[in-house]
């Protein structure tokens, strides 16, 4: 158990390695995104997506339960952390095959092209890379910057298969591929690092995390029906370009989600030590937790909103532009997703997870019902509302049930990041006709900054920057 016991970093710096790595990360997938989207045009990317979504809803969502749980145990057992890894580790590769046989289900059932059908069966791939993935045991050492870097290892792998294998539309077949490429290589090395020897994996043991995340689980699979229906749902009722469209938008909420969970994922041990505490020890770190996210994603948001035509010309190719209306109500959804995710741990470390996996169910039921009854109508306008309507419900009901468990939602912190991306964005809407985008990003954060400083919101010490001070 070589390097196991390594001494934890604080929330704070371990957001800055897995944060600004996220954003790192992700940027370099968004580079990947825009050359597939100039090389297989708005359909193209299209299919992608909706085979993705298929895949994410059958397979990805069946494993997510034990990275919360799992990452809970191993903060709190860090002694066994490589026997939790090895348990979990084997139980999630036996999901990921019933996984992919369920997505061969659903492609020969729901797929009528033979292209479409490739994509989609490729797209199973992932699952397995998935599965042996143990950054959830590095989250839960709070070991980050491992976790950072083979999600970096990940993307660039991504990218450059991307700029040597695709060409044209045609190629089309081969972007699962490359990403599992990638994930795979990443994986066997964080597995690399962790096992320096050989680890005898229990079932059992792997049975109980499996027991243990049944309603986080739950929780996923209703969390990827709200963000992957509405893809689904456009693939068979609308058309390739508008699930082109609108993934085009959702790639650049991606980005921000990415960055929001890195926030949540750096409090999580914090939250699951403090419940051994009390309930005031629990409302201090998620005090932490709320300022962190909102001080990181709210500027994000508004930026987006403000700026999402020239956006997704710049990023995609002036072909998406009319993805522009979906991109301004998915990045409110964003935001409303950003700040009830804070409230998450808390659910994990009192055991509420049944009661979370009910909050979600209902969200999910929520968002299908809409989807029907506005993507005919609306399109992917529709599509969007209906996931700010589902995100809305969820943090709704998050706020009073996190009352109940003694920890209120701590409104007060939102006040100064509220603040400084109103003010953000007043400029951006004022000079986006006049300056380049690239200075207007530049102008925008700077401007922000300043306002958050002045106030309080982010203070300078001998220690360096501390988000969200009050």
């Amino acid at each position: 158990m070589t390097g196991v016991a390594a001494p934890p970093a604080t929330p704070v710096a371990n957001f800055l390695a897995l944060g600004s790595s996220e954003i790192l990360s992700r940027g370099i997938a968004f580079v990947a995104t825009a050359i597939l989207a100039r090389r297989l045009g708005v359909e193209g990317l299209g299919l992608l997506s909706f085979a993705a979504a298929i895949a994410g809803y059958f397979g990805l969502a069946l494993t997510t339960g034990f990275g919360e749980i799992g990452a809970r145990e191993v903060a709190r057992r860090p002694n066994e952390a490589l026997k939790i890894a090895a348990d979990g580790t084997f139980v999630r590769l036996l999901i990921a095959i019933f996984g992919g046989v369920a997505v061969a289900l659903a492609a020969t059932l729901l797929v009528s092209e033979p292209d479409a059908r490739i994509v989609v069966l490729l797209s199973t791939l992932s699952l397995f890379s998935l599965a042996i993935n143990t950054s959830w045991v590095y989250k839960g050492l709070e070991r980050n910057r491992a976790v950072a870097t083979g999600l970096f290892a990940t993307q660039v792998i991504y990218l450059a298969g991307v700029l040597a294998f695709v060409r044209s539309p045609a190629n089309v077949v081969r972007v699962p591929v490359i990403q599992f490429a990638g994930e795979l290589v990443a994986a066997l090395a964080l597995l690399a690092f962790l096992f320096r020897g050989f680890q005898r994996p229990s079932v059992r043991g792997g049975l109980v995390l499996a027991r243990q995340s049944g309603y986080i689980t739950l929780s996923r699979v209703m969390r990827s029906l709200i963000v992957t229906f509405d893809v689904v749902l456009l693939g068979l009722l609308a058309t390739r370009r508008d699930v082109g469209l609108y993934s085009a938008a959702y790639r650049v909420c991606y980005l921000m989600m990415a960055v929001a969970v890195a926030t949540h994922v750096v409090y999580a041990p914090s939250i699951s030590r403090a419940t051994l505490a009390g309930s005031a020890a629990v409302r201090n770190v998620m005090e932490q937790s709320v300022a962190l996210t909102a001080t990181v994603m709210f500027p994000l948001v508004v930026g987006a909103a403000v700026l999402a035509p020239r956006l997704l010309s710049l990023l995609f190719g002036d072909q998406f532009g009319p993805g522009a209306p979906a991109l301004q109500l998915l990045a409110l959804s964003i935001a409303l997703l950003a700040l009830h995710g804070t409230t998450r741990s808390v659910f994990v470390a009192h055991h509420r997870t049944r009661l979370e996996a009910m909050i979600f169910a209902v969200a999910a039921a929520l968002n299908i019902v809409l989807n029907f009854i506005l993507i005919p109508r609306y399109g992917i306008t529709g599509a969007a509302f209906a996931t700010v309507a589902a995100e809305a419900l969820i943090f709704a009901v998050c706020i009073v049930w996190l009352g109940r468990l003694g920890s209120p939602f701590p409104a007060i912190r939102l006040w100064r990041p509220v603040l400084g991306s109103l003010v953000m964005g007043a400029a951006l809407l004022r000079f986006q006709g006049v300056a380049p985008l690239v200075l207007l990003i530049a102008a925008g954060a700077a401007l922000y900054l300043v306002v958050m400083v002045a106030s309080g919101g982010i203070r300078f010490g001998p220690a360096g920057a501390a988000v969200g001070e009050s």
